[in-house]
């Protein structure tokens, strides 16, 4: 069902409902009034006939009728008829009934009647006559009626009541479909300006009518959005290009190597030398292909990584192990701040420790990479209450002016790098884990020479309030 529709059906139906409430509470109070003024009006009968009583119990004169169907009957006290308006009715007042009477002195009743579509309304009541009784009883006196006027007038508000709501519901239904056209015109914009053969074209955006309102915030958010997917699609088409560059360099050369020993080598050694050459490009082929993988795995993964409450010193400094490992003889400075040994509690981040051991590791090779052999240091420290700081310092070539931000796209090297190997895939790797948890990674230009690599990590809510 389209959104017009809904709100058509909404409205009419909010109407619709707001209608029949007011209806039903006009309708029931006449039919309370109707009620009410047929019984004052009766019981004003039934006291007229307290002028007529004799002493003797007899009635001198008749009553005037002037209600549909007036029937009155006036009983003695020894419970005798002695006056009623006409010789037969619908309604028996049996001795019962008279008893009830005296009791409650007033009674309003309704009782059904043939031939009739709606009840007829009665009251009795009692009067002590001139003389008081010898027993203590009472005169009755007896009023029925059929209130033909005020049902007609009851059935004609009604009939308005249902012919006026069929209207005013069809009504609302047509002011509905204006309004809900009015109401989602500028979406219908969009949509036509979605729709239109240069959609697909570069650089494409939406224009709405009005960019400050709910319809224009949507179009921005929409337009940021396209400018996003254009920037990943460029990012990725110069992804692909340099990864096939990339990968056919060490293809050819392993060609080359292969093709050169099997035409020109005659002896082993000749042989041995080509095929180990061909094995290293194989190597440096394979390290590229798992980088590419490793990074395509970190493009697919989300927010709702497998998270974990993590120790920051162990990460660190399980890190720094690894690398000792791997780079036998390398130096490294490992510091811990003050602000981060006399908390109180260690300081736990929440995330993926297999991740994050990555990120560190892939930001300390290339600092022992492009250090050539120079000490590399490794410090943390308390950003503010909230957030940590992880520094990795190296005395190598540093970066060009310019370049901070370019040798975070995937494959992409500094200028200076001269002809030390590597694939251009570890500072994108560590970036984009970093970014997965909530942190930024930055690279400076060290003062002296050589590199900063900077992360930020947020710390959960309240690690960090006792920071000294």
């Amino acid at each position: 069902m389209q959104i017009k529709h809904k709100i058509i059906l909404w409205f009419a139906s909010l109407v619709a409902f707001i209608l029949l409430l007011f209806s039903v509470y006009v309708y029931s109070t006449y039919t309370r009034f109707r009620q009410r003024a047929i019984e004052d009006r009766l019981e004003r009968k039934a006291r007229v006939t307290e002028q007529l009583l004799t002493l003797q119990g007899t009635v001198a004169g008749s009553v005037i009728t002037s209600m549909p169907e007036q029937v009155e009957w006036v009983y003695s006290p020894t419970d005798s008829l002695i006056y009623a308006s006409q010789s037969t009715n619908d309604f028996r007042p049996d001795q019962a009934f008279r008893e009830r009477v005296r009791r409650q002195r007033l009674v309003r009743f309704s009782y059904e009647s043939p031939g009739h579509l709606h009840p007829k309304d009665g009251v009795a009541l009692t009067y002590p006559g001139q003389a008081p009784s010898p027993d203590g009883r009472d005169f009755v006196a007896i009023v029925t009626a059929y209130d033909q006027d005020g049902y007609q007038r009851q059935q004609e508000l009604r009939d308005l009541f249902i012919l006026g709501n069929a209207v005013a519901i069809g009504l609302v239904l047509l002011a509905g479909y204006v309004f809900s056209r009015q109401a989602l015109k500028p979406l219908i914009h969009l949509i036509n300006q979605i729709n239109a053969p240069e959609t697909g074209r570069p650089g494409f955006r939406l224009r709405p009518d009005n960019p400050k309102d709910e319809v224009g915030v949507m179009a921005q958010a929409f337009n940021d959005l396209l400018t996003r997917q254009e920037r990943l699609v460029e990012n990725q088409r110069s992804f692909i290009a340099q990864a096939s560059h990339e990968l056919r360099t060490p293809l050819t050369t392993i060609k080359g190597w292969l093709e050169t020993s099997l035409t020109y080598d005659s002896d082993t050694d000749s042989l041995k030398r080509g095929m180990a050459q061909a094995v290293s490009e194989l190597d440096k082929l394979t390290a590229l292909s798992n980088g590419l993988l490793q990074l395509a795995r970190i493009d697919d993964v989300d927010a709702r990584i497998d998270r974990q409450p993590l120790e920051l010193l162990e990460i660190v400094l399980d890190a720094a192990d690894t690398l000792g490992q791997q780079r036998a003889g390398q130096t490294l400075l490992v510091q811990v701040s003050d602000g981060i040994l006399q908390q109180p509690d260690s300081i736990t981040l929440s995330g993926n420790a297999y991740l994050l051991r990555t990120a560190l590791l892939n930001l300390l090779d290339n600092a022992v990479k492009y250090s050539d052999g120079k000490p590399v240091s490794l410090s943390v420290d308390m950003d503010t209450e909230e957030r940590v700081r992880i520094r990795i310092e190296d005395q190598g070539i540093g970066l060009k002016t310019g370049e901070e931000d370019q040798i975070f796209l995937p494959l992409v090297r500094g200028t200076n790098v001269a002809s030390i190997e590597g694939f251009g895939i570890g500072l994108t790797l560590a970036q984009r884990i970093v970014a997965l948890h909530h942190g930024t990674l930055r690279l400076l230009n060290r003062p002296g020479g050589g590199t900063t690599a900077e992360i930020i990590l947020p710390l959960p809510i309240g690690a960090g309030s006792n920071v000294i």
